[in-house]
């Protein structure tokens, strides 16, 4: 079965990143940490195609569209998100990719702790639930992951304030509004401010053997005292 792994990013110098750490950390710092975040997502990406025997095709989800063909990109595919808010974006991404996949997986580029494992199993719970939405739930409110395999209104999408506390909350209720049957995988963290910084520390510090971009990653957070003290 035939599965998409997009990965949301934004070219650093075509469009700002890391905006809400910027605001806590600077932008210098916040840009060190987003380099280092894409390239630990896209070992994993790598890897969770090479563990699935090439049946998970990894893209990137660019914000914009002069950056497809950007050489800092080229290591997986591209596409562009298209224009619009973020609800927009997120339709217009899974939409496009279902027409060349059974199944797609959307995920962004703060959560570098993520192992190949987990798409595995989000996928592994589609087929089990085929007309299911899987979603990784993040502990801010959010979610980190979300995989399916049918069309879902444009409206399931738009509906719902992101970057809050309520959008995990809001994008459940419009899924089973529309019918659609809810899977929560267990609750992990994203980088949106320093006070995740410590946290993601913590658990790449738990991990039994960390992959060397996590470990490029995990050396530049205990750098970084002054990040850590929240």
């Amino acid at each position: 079965m035939s599965a998409a792994l997009a990965i949301f990013a934004k070219t650093k110098g075509l469009s700002p990143v890391k905006t809400r750490l910027a605001a806590d950390i600077g932008t210098d710092l916040a840009e060190d940490f987003y380099d280092l975040s894409v390239a630990a997502t896209a070992e994993m990406a790598l890897l969770t195609q090479q563990h699935s025997q090439n049946t998970i095709e990894p893209y990137w989800a660019l914000a914009e569209k002069s950056a497809l063909n950007a050489a800092h990109w080229q290591g997986l595919n591209t596409l562009w998100t298209g224009d619009g808010d973020f609800g927009q974006r997120l339709h217009h991404v899974y939409s496009t990719l279902l027409t060349r996949h059974e199944q797609v997986v959307l995920i962004g580029t703060d959560s570098p702790q993520l192992e190949p494992e987990c798409i595995i199993n989000a996928l592994q719970q589609l087929n089990e639930q085929p007309n299911a939405c899987v979603i990784g739930p993040c502990v801010d409110g959010g979610f980190y992951l979300f995989a399916a395999n049918t069309a879902i209104p444009q409206s399931v999408w738009t509906q719902v304030t992101y970057s809050s506390e309520s959008t995990l909350r809001e994008l459940v209720s419009n899924l089973k509004n529309v019918g659609m049957a809810v899977v929560l995988l267990a609750s992990d963290g994203d980088v949106d401010t320093v006070d995740d910084l410590k946290p993601l520390m913590q658990a790449l510090q738990l991990k039994r053997g960390l992959r060397p971009q996590q470990q490029r990653l995990y050396d530049w957070l205990t750098e970084q005292p002054a990040c850590l003290k929240s």
